[in-house]
């Protein structure tokens, strides 16, 4: 099992989504292996949920998100290393190179 499988454990995502008023969108998860610690997610997250903490893994940190996020999606797009992924409420993660796709149509591409 890898680090990033270990954490979705850890936060259990679908345990959370039974309780009355639970979230019905996406949880942001930080896979630690490929976190570089650039902060650039905790720049764009507009709910300041985003965290860059103290790691042994690189010098700069690795990011952190907290029971804030609300699945915008926007620290997963503009992650340069995949390093963050969306879990949906039903626990089914989005691929990371649909982030790249869903940026180019925000942006007017097709």
């Amino acid at each position: 099992m890898d680090t990033n499988e270990e954490i979705i454990q850890d936060q259990d995502v679908s345990a959370s989504q039974n309780q009355p008023g639970a979230r019905k969108r996406a949880l942001a998860l930080v896979n630690i292996d490929l976190c570089t610690g650039c902060a650039i997610c905790a720049n764009v997250c507009p709910v300041n949920c985003v965290t860059i903490v103290p790691s042994e893994l690189n010098f700069k940190g690795v990011a952190t998100v907290n029971e804030r996020c609300t699945g915008c999606n926007i620290c997963a797009i503009d992650c340069p290393w995949f390093a963050i992924i969306m879990v949906n409420a039903d626990g089914t993660k989005k691929d990371p190179a649909e982030y790249a796709k869903q940026l180019q149509r925000l942006r007017g591409y097709r």
